[in-house]
Order: C-alpha cells, then sequence, then structure tokens
C-alpha cells in the first residue's frame, strides 16, 4: 500500500462478486469471465476476494497469471480454516507484489513462519452501525487498516459524505486505509467522486 506524505490515505474499493447484476452489467458483454479481474483493474487499484469464493481461488492459482502488475488484491480468510497457513503461502507465492494482503480473524493460529509482516491484517471491533453503514468488519496491522462495509441501501451524496467522515474519524493516525465496498459499481464510483471532493483521501486528523 503506497503511504501519504503526511495523515492517513484512505481509497476505495469493491469487493468481487460476479453474481450481482450490477456488477455483471459492468463487464462489456463479449469479455471472457477469466478476462474480468483485468478489466477491473483498468478502474480500482485494490479488490477483495471473499471468504466463500476461498476453495476456488486456492485450488488452482492458474487464474493468477494474466492479472494487471497494478492490481493488489486483498483476501478473506474463512474464519473455520484451522490451519490457512499453507493455501495462503501458495498464494502469496502466486501473486507476488499483486498480493495486498490477507484478512484473518484470528492470525495466531498460524505458525510464525507463516505470517510475514505486512500480509496479515486481524480483525479489529468493528463500526457501528449508522452513518450510512449498514455492516461492517474492521482488520488491521501495525500500518494499515482494511474496512469491509455494507452501505445502507439507496445512498444519495449526502449519505455517502456522512458514511466517509464515519470512516475517516475511526482511522488511526499516520496509517493507511482501504475501504471495500459491498456495493455495486455505480455506487463505488460515486462514494470516490464524494472522497475526492470532500478531501478525505488524503488528510491529517
Amino acid at each position: 500500500m503506497g503511504s501519504a506524505a503526511s495523515g492517513h490515505s484512505l481509497r476505495l474499493a469493491a469487493v468481487h462478486d460476479d453474481a450481482d447484476p450490477a456488477w455483471k452489467a459492468f463487464y462489456p458483454e463479449d469479455l471472457p469471465e477469466d478476462w474480468r479481474l483485468a478489466y477491473y483493474g483498468n478502474y480500482w487499484r485494490d479488490l477483495l476476494i471473499p471468504a466463500g469464493e476461498w476453495e476456488r481461488v486456492t485450488l488452482d492459482s492458474s487464474w493468477t497469471s494474466d492479472l494487471p502488475e497494478t492490481l493488489q488484491l486483498y483476501f478473506e480468510v474463512p474464519d473455520e480454516l484451522a490451519e490457512p497457513g499453507d493455501p495462503c503461502a501458495r498464494l502469496a507465492a502466486a501473486l507476488g507484489p499483486r498480493l495486498g494482503g490477507f484478512l484473518v480473524a484470528q492470525p495466531a493460529v498460524l505458525a510464525a513462519g507463516d505470517r510475514p509482516p505486512g500480509q496479515w491484517l486481524a480483525r479489529a471491533p468493528g463500526l457501528p452501525a449508522g452513518n450510512g453503514i449498514e455492516a461492517s468488519a474492521v482488520f488491521a496491522n501495525e500500518t494499515s487498516v482494511a474496512l469491509v462495509l455494507t452501505p445502507e441501501p439507496g445512498l444519495g451524496p449526502p449519505g455517502w459524505r456522512a458514511l466517509l467522515e464515519a470512516v475517516h474519524a475511526c482511522l488511526p493516525a499516520a496509517r493507511e486505509a482501504i475501504v471495500f465496498l459491498r456495493a455495486g459499481p455505480r455506487e463505488l464510483e460515486t462514494a470516490e467522486t464524494i472522497l475526492r471532493l470532500t478531501g478525505l483521501a488524503w488528510k491529517d486528523r
């Protein structure tokens, strides 16, 4: 993750969901399915692969070969995995610098050698509902924070501003933050516009 000159950085990205009709409509009709991540990477630099896709992405890593170098992938490690170190290591080897990190509830289940510095973000207390936030999960390490947010449906610009200001207010100083939204591309674009207009993407506390 890049670093801000002062304060902290805040950027937005999606939670991967090809079953969502809004995301299906985002991709050109004639685009092969295995090119979708590369197409997404033309618009956003980060993407969270949710826990529900864990088995698919860890059984075969050949899908990683055509990813753009600028796309950083994050993975939500399923809570029920007792020993996720081996599949995480395989993903890390396949992705190299395109690995953003693993979001895991209990990093203590991993052997010390399976926890490269900076790659693991541990579950932290979530944000309260309200201010446009329907549900949230927060993960953090010494330098970074990742928030997985479900926004309230139908937010307009004032609602997105309230949500982003609530996120900004809770961020620890001098940490980089990514907000992964469980929302469609139109909502993500609206939130990004509000983020730029308000100056919250790079701002001192």
